[in-house]
């Protein structure tokens, strides 16, 4: 790609990411900013084997805890573990941005009894 074509932007990372950034440029011989591009073109594109087998992961992981007889006893709360644990891991699935609702438009609203 041509240089002309980037424009520039700035990101904040913390210390450790960047350390792990700087270790797998090195071994990969890329620069930083390729990384980022790649990492941000991936995110933007949405699903990709990536983010599927990372979600298949997570899902597998709470099917595993659901069927574990131990896992179904259940909190004065009414909850099970297994309910408890899949709220916990559903938080680390690898999601779309949320968009924003669809405005109604005048039509749609006067139509709302």
């Amino acid at each position: 790609m041509a240089f002309s074509k980037f424009k520039p932007f700035m990101a904040y990372l913390d210390e450790n990411d960047l350390k792990r950034m700087r270790a797998f440029a090195k071994k990969t011989k890329m620069p930083m900013s390729r990384i980022i591009r790649e990492g941000a073109a991936l995110r933007i594109a949405g699903e990709n084997a990536f983010s599927e087998g990372y979600n298949q992961g997570i899902n597998k992981a709470i099917a595993v805890v659901h069927d574990m007889e131990f896992a179904k006893m259940r909190f004065p709360s009414g909850a099970s573990f297994a309910e408890a644990v899949e709220t916990e891991m559903v938080k680390h699935m690898w999601r779309e941005p949320p968009t924003k609702k669809k405005e109604a438009t005048d039509e749609e609203a006067r139509s709302v009894p």
